[in-house]
């Protein structure tokens, strides 16, 4: 029988994949890799169970092509971690790729490369760090006053969003009006939670209301910051916020992803 095309044309299965360009996958089980230059547009799976260090190679081991895409996904229970080699720069954060995520890297210059996480993640709550006062706290000051409660939060992104919610039960034993604002380490107020005012103008005996004060604050650091709960007496009466009883004072500090 008569074929068409003689043996040595016959096309494999990678040689259709390259022609039509169905993507491949480089699958790697060990705890370390490190990039080679057949990476370039293939899909390279990391899986172990162990922590994983991905390295990016320089210019002079490896001649990258301008705008090389490095594509990369964790399929293990181990974190793995993207590190550049001497002399190379990989901009964007995280570094790192928890289980089932991935992301990509694309060459801008020599020696430099760019990371995106796959899916983005704008919106993403990061982290939750909770602050509880169970102490009453008293102040007949006309200016803001500490509350003792603060909260320390270090921010896994740079870009990060903190949303701060303070709830307390308050009191205005002499007919008096309350203010409470959240603020950074400086006593600077954050935004939106410059001032929150209770009062009914009689005295009030027993925590008659749970109030809550919100604030918004980009610190563009991964560094620790601290924010805390300041309140005041507006017209210099006993103003009280109850935390002693069941009602305790609370200030949540939450990393929301940009």
């Amino acid at each position: 029988m008569a074929y068409p095309f003689a043996a040595a044309e016959v096309l494999t299965a990678v040689d259709l994949n390259a022609m039509i360009g169905a993507p491949t996958q480089n699958a790697q089980t060990g705890t370390t890799y490190t990039a080679v230059l057949l990476d370039a547009g293939k899909t390279v799976t990391l899986s172990n169970a162990s922590a994983v260090t991905l390295t990016i190679p320089a210019q002079a081991s490896v001649s990258w092509a301008d705008n090389t895409q490095l594509n990369f996904l964790n399929i293990g229970a181990g974190t793995v971690t993207i590190t550049p080699a001497a002399g190379v720069t990989i901009n964007g954060e995280p570094l790192t790729l928890e289980t089932s995520k991935g992301g990509s890297l694309v060459r801008t210059a020599s020696n430099v490369w760019t990371f995106t996480p796959t899916g983005g993640g704008g919106g993403k709550v990061l982290q939750v760090v909770r602050a509880i006062d169970s102490t009453d706290r008293t102040t007949t000051s006309t200016s803001y006053v500490d509350a003792s409660i603060s909260v320390t939060i270090t921010p896994t992104l740079s870009t990060s969003s903190i949303l701060l919610i303070w709830s307390m039960a308050v009191r205005n034993a002499s007919g008096d009006y309350i203010g409470v604002q959240i603020t950074n380490a400086s006593n600077v107020a954050v935004s939106g939670a410059e001032a929150a005012l209770f009062g009914s103008g009689t005295a009030v005996s027993s925590p008659n209301s749970l109030i809550t004060s919100f604030g918004y604050a980009s610190p563009a650091t991964t560094s620790a910051v601290t924010y805390k709960g300041r309140f005041t007496s507006i017209f210099g009466g006993l103003a009280k916020i109850q935390s002693a009883s069941q009602n305790k004072s609370q200030l949540f500090a939450i990393e929301v992803a940009a």
